[in-house]
């Protein structure tokens, strides 16, 4: 048997590249406002690396007071230009690879879809399904 939690988040922060072409961004954020046991403030932190014109590959992790969770890309997620000139914006799926705490051995899955604007502002809407093991 395993447990079942779900969150809705939306985090702010900040993109950065982390190598002179801009084709890998390390990204960083915070959400407020989760129910257990995803409560207090979360922090969201990841690498991304670009692939073509408007694919990328992303790992990283989402930290909260009770633990850890762990994740990487499934396949590609997709970053394209918005209506407003100034953003672009795109979606990933993420599978949850575990985790640490009260996340160990977890699994699942992350939805993200995000907005990045031309002063490197990110805001990433996160809906996640996250099995825990008894």
């Amino acid at each position: 048997m395993a447990r079942e939690y779900r969150y809705h988040l939306t985090f702010t922060g900040m993109a950065q590249p982390e190598d002179e072409m801009g084709m890998v961004m390390l990204i960083e954020g915070e959400a407020e406002g989760a129910g257990a046991p995803f409560s207090g403030t979360a922090r969201f932190s990841s690498r991304v690396e670009t692939e073509g014109e408007t694919g990328f590959t992303e790992t990283g992790e989402v930290t909260f007071p009770e633990g850890t969770l762990r994740f990487s890309t499934e396949g590609y997620g997709l970053i394209t230009p918005s209506a407003d000139e100034r953003k672009q914006h795109g979606r990933v799926s993420w599978v949850i690879e575990g985790g640490s705490g009260a996340f160990a051995g977890a699994s699942g899955f992350i939805l993200s879809n995000f907005t990045v604007s031309d002063e490197a502002k990110v805001r990433d809407s996160q809906a996640a399904v996250v099995f825990v093991p008894d």
